[in-house]
């Protein structure tokens, strides 16, 4: 900092570049899932909402999201061990195929698939 900017400060002026930096918050989701019983459901997370496919079948249904260029989390809480590898192992392949985003929030639980063009902070 040089003399002129600490008299500029005094006076209550700052300099052009210090008014121009802007701190950027790093948003982390918070979430907290509960046993998959639906009253304890969460609906969305940070504004994207939440499916709880039981099978692969309901789980095709939520990739038209995706087209439609919509974020969407997908939880596996109520999926057996073999349907939530063939819905896992889908999604890996959807996503690839259109250019989307398959980010893992919570390894063994929770996904979030992310249309092209859509971006998250880290």
């Amino acid at each position: 900092m040089s003399w002129m900017d600490y008299i500029f400060k005094a006076l209550g002026f700052e300099s052009e570049e210090k008014k121009n930096k802007t701190v950027k918050k790093k948003t982390r989701a918070s979430y907290k899932l509960k046993n998959g019983k639906a009253q304890d459901r969460v609906e969305e997370i940070d504004g994207i909402p939440v499916y709880y496919p039981e099978n692969f079948i309901q789980a095709r249904e939520y990739t038209e999201f995706l087209k439609d260029k919509k974020a969407v989390i997908i939880s596996t809480d109520l999926c057996d061990k073999d349907d939530r590898d063939r819905i896992l192992d889908f999604y890996n392949g959807v996503v690839a195929g259109i250019g989307a985003k398959f980010i893992v929030l919570d390894e063994g639980r929770l996904y979030l698939l992310l249309p092209e063009g859509c971006e998250v902070e880290e």
